[in-house]
């Protein structure tokens, strides 16, 4: 769409949660989604307390990966490292594979599910340490990059991972936004039995592409009448925020784009960070628990 000459304009049904925009220059912390009926560009912008964590969920062939992929690369192509960080989790090893070297990654991607936990009870201590930092520094300006924790096929890490991975995710989402963390959960079906109520109910944002019945459109967006199950998938999505819903075409990047994209941000040498130091023994022997099955 290029008719249009509009600034960047805030609708306010949605409270601020999504934003249209001409430009590439919008808020910090704003994700690219896709068009909307009217060919506007969709935006969704994480530190919005109506956003905070996404959901995103949707049948095999419905888009939510590739929808997942361009947020991520959106976000890479508009902040520094010093602003923003990932931590990319992908049981598959295929979903992220073209990030991996991206230089806002925090530590290398993600592929098993101890790592998973190891990695999410350091973002746990993190936060923590970032609370009691804000609480004796308030006012002094001090700024710390916001982290966004990406996790593909999310019920599967569940269902193996178990109490050792639902107790610091649930933690995060609990509380996470506070200490400048956001977390991005991709699933097929986010159902209660599997995710656990808690963890579902601390997504205040859902983007939600082609579900099989009415009953699953409910689960997904958290509430009903949302008429999802008629999406046609390829990347047809809504978006639900604060009670409202839109729909939208989720934006499509192939992977040698991708691939282009991150080649030009160039070699970068480092060391991993540590983000907490070493892991607490609680953290380590969740890990053995986890990766025992």
């Amino acid at each position: 769409p290029h008719s249009s000459n509009k600034r960047l304009v805030y609708k306010a049904e949605y409270a601020s949660s999504f934003a249209y925009s001409q430009k590439m220059s919008f808020p910090l912390y704003t994700a690219v989604l896709g068009l909307c009926a009217d060919g506007a560009p969709l935006l969704m912008r994480l530190s919005s307390p109506d956003v905070a964590h996404v959901l995103i969920s949707g049948t095999t062939g419905s888009g939510k990966t590739v929808l997942c992929q361009t947020m991520i690369l959106s976000l890479a192509m508009t902040h520094r490292r010093s602003q923003l960080q990932f931590v990319l989790v992908d049981p598959k090893c295929r979903a992220f594979a073209s990030f991996a070297s991206l230089p806002h990654l925090l530590r290398p991607i993600i592929g098993d599910v101890a790592e998973a936990v190891d990695a999410l009870g350091e973002l746990v201590q993190l936060m923590d340490l970032r609370g009691q930092e804000d609480r004796g520094t308030r006012g002094q300006g001090e700024v710390t990059p916001r982290i966004v924790i990406v996790l593909d096929e999310l019920a599967d890490l569940m269902q193996v991972g178990g109490q050792a991975l639902a107790e610091p995710l649930t933690r995060l989402v609990q509380r996470g936004r506070e200490a400048g963390i956001h977390i991005i959960a991709c699933t097929q079906k986010p159902s209660s039995q599997v995710m656990g109520t808690l963890i579902r109910a601390n997504f205040p944002a859902r983007l939600v592409g082609k579900v099989v019945s009415p009953e699953d459109a409910r689960v997904a967006a958290g509430i009903g009448g949302t008429g999802a199950e008629k999406l046609t998938g390829r990347g047809d999505f809504i978006a639900v925020a604060a009670g409202q819903v839109l729909r939208f075409q989720a934006a499509y990047v192939s992977a040698a784009e991708m691939e282009q994209v991150v080649a030009q941000f160039g070699s970068v040498p480092r060391r991993w960070d540590v983000m907490i130091g070493r892991p607490s023994f609680l953290h380590q022997a969740a890990s053995l628990v986890a990766k025992a099955g």
